[in-house]
């Protein structure tokens, strides 16, 4: 060792001493943060929630709104007697006495509509009590593939008086 220097004292080590990660007024003011988001939370998303609702409705009233002046508009159109008579004429194919009406037919008007198939009417047996041919069709409608029972037999017919 030097002769003049005091000899540094031997480091002694201590145990590692861990500084806490958030101190108690951190801890504290991040609890109260959090309540008061929790606290806001619910109000913030029904202020949300109504916002979007009064446009909805805001929009419909917009809606009626334009709705309600296109009826007046056509109310006051079918209060002038020129308009009924021109869509009289139009729609009804009307005219007035001593007028010929001709009606001409485009491509479109000439092709018959489409129309669904359906089922021919069922045969419906004849000569029995009504109550009879209404059941018998019910009970074809529910199960088509089902042979249905014979129809019943007709009437007798009053046999003839020999006199006549």
């Amino acid at each position: 060792m030097s002769a003049g220097r005091p000899s540094p004292a031997p480091r002694v080590r201590r145990p590692d001493i861990r500084r806490p990660v958030l101190s108690a007024r951190a801890g504290a003011a991040l609890g109260v943060v959090v309540i008061l988001i929790t606290i806001l939370a619910i109000p913030f998303r029904e202020w949300i929630t109504q916002g979007a609702r009064i446009a909805e409705l805001e929009s419909q009233v917009a809606w009626h709104t334009q709705r309600v002046s296109d009826l007046q508009a056509a109310h006051e159109r079918w209060e002038d007697p020129a308009y009924v008579e021109a869509q009289a004429r139009s729609r009804l194919h009307f005219v007035r006495p001593g007028e010929v009406g001709y009606v001409v037919l485009t491509d479109e008007e000439v092709a018959a509509p489409e129309t669904t198939q359906t089922r021919p009417m069922a045969d419906v047996p004849q000569g029995g009590p009504w109550w009879s041919a209404v059941w018998t069709t019910v009970e074809r409608a529910a199960d088509p593939a089902k042979k249905s029972p014979p129809p019943a037999p007709a009437p007798a017919q009053p046999a003839q008086s020999y006199g006549q």
